[in-house]
């Protein structure tokens, strides 16, 4: 028995074009879905790997922070002990120094003049004493203003006093009391620096000889 198609062969077609349709868009949809899940796995492997590079960066950055704390730390060490060590030879410098004032005392100190007090303040100088009269007086100053160690020699004050060692009784002899300034200085020509440490230049040996 020959078999007869009833349908009608327009929607026949119809039904074949809407199922190649719907597989078409089935397909696409999985393409798509792919695409996207291997373009949102490619997007999590590069965040993962800057993730990576930021940690590794944060880390460097962490151990450079603390290499430069060190290295300020050290610095500022390094700085203290310099200053330490600068002011051990400014003291070590100076230590002479104070020889030579002595003795600079003792040659700038005319007969008849002794002294009854001796101040140092830094630089500066105080002194007072008693002389046989006022010309013993300005022979000192005039020294201590011609010497090469003391400047600025200023009299504060000049007074007559009993001589109490005179063998007059009558009260006739008097002696001079006087208060005086002045400053150091330290010249270039005798063996320190301004510093008050010593030299060993041969310029400064040549001129010391010469005279």
């Amino acid at each position: 028995m020959a078999k007869i198609n009833l349908l009608p062969h327009r929607q026949e077609r119809r039904r074949e074009q809407r199922s190649a349709f719907a597989l078409v868009c089935i397909m696409a949809a999985g393409l798509a879905i792919f695409l996207v899940m291997a373009w949102n796995s490619e997007v999590g492997s590069q965040l993962d790997m800057q993730n990576q590079r930021n940690a590794y960066i944060d880390s460097e950055t962490s151990k450079l922070d603390t290499d430069i704390k060190t290295i300020n730390d050290l610095q500022k060490r390094k700085d203290d002990l310099l200053k330490r060590m600068k002011v051990i030879q400014e003291l070590q410098g100076r230590r002479p120094v104070i020889v030579r004032i002595f003795d600079e005392m003792v040659r700038v100190m005319p007969d008849g003049v002794y002294l009854t007090d001796f101040e140092r303040h830094g630089d500066g100088f105080h002194i007072e004493g008693i002389a046989n009269d006022n010309n013993d007086v300005s022979t000192l100053m005039r020294n201590i203003q011609a010497s090469p160690w003391f400047k600025n020699a200023a009299l504060k004050k000049v007074q007559a006093v009993p001589d109490t060692t005179s063998s007059n009784t009558d009260g006739s002899s008097h002696k001079s009391q006087f208060s005086m300034d002045f400053e150091l200085q330290i010249p270039d020509l005798v063996g320190v620096d301004k510093s008050g440490s010593q030299k060993s230049t041969q310029s400064a040996t040549g001129k010391a000889g010469g005279k």
